[in-house]
Order: C-alpha cells, then sequence, then structure tokens
C-alpha cells in the first residue's frame, strides 16, 4: 500500500499526540483500520470519515485533513461536508480553505469537491476565506459560480460586493443566455441526466436563471439593500463604497 505524503504526516502524528487527545484514539484507530484496510471502496472509506467526524475536535482535523486533497473525489466531497459541522474547531475552516487553494483540487475534475469546500466554508462563516471566496464568483463553472456566490452571502463582507455586482452585470447581457446543464454534469463517474433526469422537452436554464436570484440574495445579505437590477446596485455603491460597513 502506498502512503500519500499527508497521510503519512496524519498517522505520525497519533504517536505523539498530547495526553489530552489520548481521548480520540480509539475512534481515530478505528478508523484508520476501516479506512485502509486492503479492499475498501469508496463507500467503506465514506463510512469511516463519517464516524469519525463524529468527534469535533482539532485532532479529528488533523487526521482528515490529508483526505481533502488525497482521496477519491466523493471521499474528499464527503469530508468536505464532515468538517463543514466543525462549528467551534478553528482548524476546520482553515483547513478547507488550503483545501480549496490547493492545486489538486483546481482542475475541472474536482469542480464537485470545491463546490463542496465553498459550500463548507459559507456554513462555517469563515470571514479569512472572503478574498479566496469572492474570486470565484465568476469561476467559468457555473455551480462552482453558484456555490461561492452562496458563501458570499453567508461569510458577509464588503469585498465581495464588487465582484457580486461584476457578475451580475454580466449575466443581465448576453452572457447570461447560456444554457446550464445539470450538476451531475461535473461529478465524475455520473451520466448526463442520471441524478437530476431532466424532461429532455424542457428548455435548459440559463445562467441568469440560475445565478441572478442567489447574487441578488447575497448582496441584500451583506448591505441590507435590495434592488432588482445592477444599474440600481451600481448607483447605490457609487455612493456609498467609501463609507459602507457591514452591520453585524
Amino acid at each position: 500500500m502506498t502512503v500519500a505524503a499527508g497521510t503519512l504526516i496524519s498517522i505520525l502524528a497519533f504517536w505523539a499526540s498530547p495526553q489530552d487527545d489520548k481521548t480520540f484514539l480509539p475512534a481515530i484507530k478505528k478508523f484508520r483500520e476501516e479506512y485502509y484496510k486492503v479492499g475498501a471502496k469508496d463507500d467503506d472509506k465514506i463510512a469511516a470519515v463519517n464516524y469519525l467526524a463524529q468527534h469535533r475536535h482539532e485532532r479529528i482535523v488533523a487526521e482528515l485533513t490529508p483526505l481533502l486533497t488525497e482521496a477519491s473525489l466523493p471521499v474528499r466531497m464527503i469530508t468536505a461536508r464532515m468538517l463543514s459541522q466543525f462549528t467551534q474547531v478553528e482548524a476546520a475552516p482553515r483547513e478547507l480553505l488550503n483545501g480549496l487553494k490547493a492545486q489538486a483540487n483546481s482542475g475541472k475534475k474536482q469542480s464537485c469537491v470545491r463546490i463542496e469546500i465553498l459550500r463548507a466554508l459559507g456554513n462555517l462563516r469563515y470571514k479569512p476565506a472572503a478574498s479566496e471566496v469572492a474570486k470565484m464568483v465568476e469561476d467559468r463553472e457555473v455551480w462552482v459560480a453558484k456555490a461561492a456566490i452562496d458563501a458570499c452571502g453567508r461569510i458577509r463582507t464588503a469585498e465581495a460586493i464588487d465582484p457580486l455586482l461584476k457578475a451580475l452585470r454580466r449575466i443581465e447581457g448576453s452572457m447570461g443566455d447560456s444554457e446550464v446543464y445539470p450538476l451531475d454534469e461535473i461529478l465524475e463517474g455520473v451520466s448526463r441526466g442520471s441524478l437530476l433526469k431532466p424532461d429532455p422537452n424542457q428548455k435548459r436554464p440559463t445562467e441568469r436563471d440560475v445565478l441572478k436570484q442567489p447574487i441578488l440574495s447575497a448582496l441584500n445579505a451583506i448591505t441590507k439593500q435590495s434592488f432588482p437590477v445592477s444599474k440600481d446596485w451600481d448607483t447605490w455603491w457609487s455612493k456609498n463604497k467609501a463609507t459602507f460597513r457591514v452591520a453585524d
């Protein structure tokens, strides 16, 4: 069995754990037995991740972190989803952000992983991720962009406003007419329509259909203002940008 670098670090950390981490050693031992057993399939590994993630602690984050970049795509997605529940564990959003920026998750095939990480960062309302999340508001993959837009609305920082307004202006124009394929198009090993099974006679939604309302909702969450079109938003923002502060 080949052990990747991040996994090896995690294993070595097991033996160097401080005294107060011993509470989690039996759970970690069981996780490793199930996850790394010979012949373990993705379903087995996902079950092991779900089991270990019941324990919300920095030590568990350290154990799961390598999976965000080294595991199969389904396991990476589930790991991000589980870490999104670690609301009182500071290391969880930090490692999720590292996973979002990692080269291992940067390709088209890894879009599904970026979506789950963006959702997790939004759920954890992790403000240090605001800049990186805002960059993805105009990602070429529409569903990644939507996840970033939703996360911006949860994280709520002023630096997201300009990217959101730029995206709104774009989809209000002709570029917003582009048709969008179902979400399962970006999941490796899933055939077209096998998850959402769209009616072949039904017209596909456009980027405008998918993104406009989430953009407006995110802008409202950040600013507590409500305008229907980019022209009105631009007018308001030009008058208030210099003094704007996000309300608590």
